[in-house]
């Protein structure tokens, strides 16, 4: 069965320092995930997830600005996550799925492999997952930026989020 991922769907960045930790959502991801809710676990799932980096809000104009123009976002507008295993599906007793998924970032000409550890629902109309992973930005040809007088760590937290429904 296939899910159109869209509506609801969001990616959020936390990037870490000394002084203060900065946020920003992504709020522009689709694409397809294809997967069968009476055998996921048991057969192959597959998804490719499309971010358009120039949607994003990082809390206020200045660091909007900043981010725009330090990892050139018009430039790079499009980043994709394609899954590429699903080795560990543990359902839970009341419906939902625990699950860790592999897949390749590929972003600004570099392909990145990310480890996404999650939960979510897998129904015949509508699919909703969430999930956190780790990420170098130097492993996308990326340094951290300077906000004022603090510098952000290389090293992010992203967080994600997926609704899907039957397309």
């Amino acid at each position: 069965m296939k899910y159109r991922i869209g509506a609801g769907s969001k990616l959020v960045v936390q990037a870490r320092s000394g002084v203060h930790d900065t946020s920003t959502t992504w709020s522009a991801v689709t694409g397809e995930v294809e997967a069968d809710p009476e055998t996921f676990g048991e057969t192959a799932a597959t998804a490719v997830l499309t971010i358009d980096m120039t949607q994003f809000d990082a809390g206020d104009w200045l660091k909007n600005r900043k981010l725009r123009k330090d990892f050139d976002l018009d430039g790079h507008p499009r980043a994709t996550f394609t899954l590429t295993s699903l080795p560990d599906i543990m359902p839970t007793a009341d419906g939902p799925f625990r699950v860790t998924a592999h897949g390749v970032l590929a972003w600004r000409g570099h392909s990145v492999p990310l480890v996404v550890k999650g939960n979510g629902v897998l129904e015949p109309r509508r699919l909703r997952a969430v999930g956190t992973c780790e990420l170098d930005i130097r492993q996308l040809g990326l340094a951290a930026p300077r906000f004022l007088l603090w510098k952000v760590e290389d090293v992010v937290m992203v967080a994600v989020t997926l609704e899907g429904t039957p397309a």
